[in-house]
């Protein structure tokens, strides 16, 4: 971790965070990650998971991975769309394809990182869907 990743409170938004992957080592490294610049955050290893735990409006952005067991990281966006609660969201994912693009292009807060990717990219788009998102 390089200093330049290191942000105060002040210059930091969104600041709650929930992060939706199946791959326990990158729910882990992401976790640790988004801790260490500041952000409040909680991990899921299933969208099921995370709806049955997570009020969807307690949180300021969401990291989803795509591809998840059960329900995927599309169907979780588009039920939370359904419901009035969808929050600033960054998709992730191994491959491009036609639903993510779909996504995209109909939603206001949304950005897609293709994995893998740099830390700063992540960080970037969390702030840059938290701005868009306001």
């Amino acid at each position: 971790m390089t200093a330049s990743l290191q942000r105060t409170s002040v210059d930091r938004a969104p600041t709650r965070i929930v992060v939706v992957d199946d791959d326990q080592g990158v729910r882990g490294a992401l976790d640790r990650l988004l801790r260490a610049t500041g952000f409040e955050v909680r991990t899921y290893p299933s969208a099921e998971e995370f709806l049955s735990a997570s009020p969807p409006d307690d949180l300021d952005c969401l990291v989803l991975d795509v591809y998840l067991g059960g329900m995927n990281g599309i169907d979780l966006y588009a039920k939370l769309c359904t419901r009035g609660h969808a929050p600033p969201t960054v998709f992730m994912t191994a491959h491009d394809d036609a639903k993510v693009t779909a996504v995209r292009l109909r939603s206001e807060a949304v950005i897609c990182l293709r994995k893998p990717f740099e830390d700063r990219s992540l960080l970037a788009a969390i702030d840059a869907v938290g701005e868009m998102g306001r």
